[in-house]
């Protein structure tokens, strides 16, 4: 378990460093338009619970300054949940970004991993039950590889209104948001485990069920920002 956290907390660090590409559709629009929005309040994201099921969080982490600065979130939570019972450890990342007419918004991790060097075993979009939700919700999963180090990623974005997978998503519905809504506002959720034997099913299982536990506490959580 030791030697687990170890990796996670090496591979969380060399997951914020690279540099990421920003979508040309969102500065064309954000230089076109400029809609007042409402004044909505952050989401308070270190307010998630410090215990879902048998995870457990561990103090919270901060992005180093100049990954803070670049990325510019309005709100975000870093912790790593630990589930001793099983011996498997899980880094969570949330970023809120209030909004998307004067910030790049969430970066995607698709890219942001590979330009850190991490090579991409698989990848592929599922759907997963959640509590409180009629729908199925879409996230993407990775399988990943560094110098000998294997991860397993799932990341979705998410607001109050929407679930989705492909970053472009928010840019497309930055225009219609403003203009029915008046407000841009979207987060990247992003859960991180280290791999433990070749097809990862271990991991794929644990963050399923990670994501069953924590998405009710997301949802109430950008609920408070109506």
């Amino acid at each position: 378990m030791r030697n687990g956290k170890s990796v996670l907390r090496s591979v969380v660090k060399g997951l914020f460093l690279p540099v990421c590409l920003i979508f040309a559709l969102q500065a064309a629009v954000s230089r076109v338009i400029s809609i007042p929005e409402r004044d909505i309040p952050i989401p308070e994201l270190r307010q998630l619970p410090s215990e879902a099921g048998k995870w457990k969080a561990g103090p919270e982490q901060t992005l180093e300054r100049n990954v803070a600065e670049y990325l510019k979130p309005d709100d975000y939570v870093l912790r790593d949940y630990v589930n001793e019972s099983a011996g498997s450890s899980i880094n969570l990342f949330v970023a809120y970004f209030k909004s998307l007419q004067n910030a790049w918004g969430p970066h995607s991790p698709s890219v942001c991993l590979p330009g850190s060097g991490w090579l991409v075993s698989s990848s592929k979009v599922e759907s997963i039950q959640v509590p409180g939700r009629a729908e199925r919700i879409p996230v993407n999963e990775f399988t990943l590889e560094k110098s000998g180090q294997h991860i397993f990623v799932v990341y979705w974005y998410q607001n109050d209104r929407n679930v989705w997978t492909e970053e472009i998503q928010a840019k497309m519905r930055l225009l219609p948001d403003l203009i029915r809504y008046r407000r841009s506002d979207v987060s990247l959720v992003r859960l991180v485990t280290p791999m433990r034997g070749a097809l990862g099913a271990h991991q794929l299982e644990d963050c399923i069920a990670f994501t069953r536990l924590i998405f009710p506490s997301l949802v109430e959580r950008f609920q408070t920002t109506r």
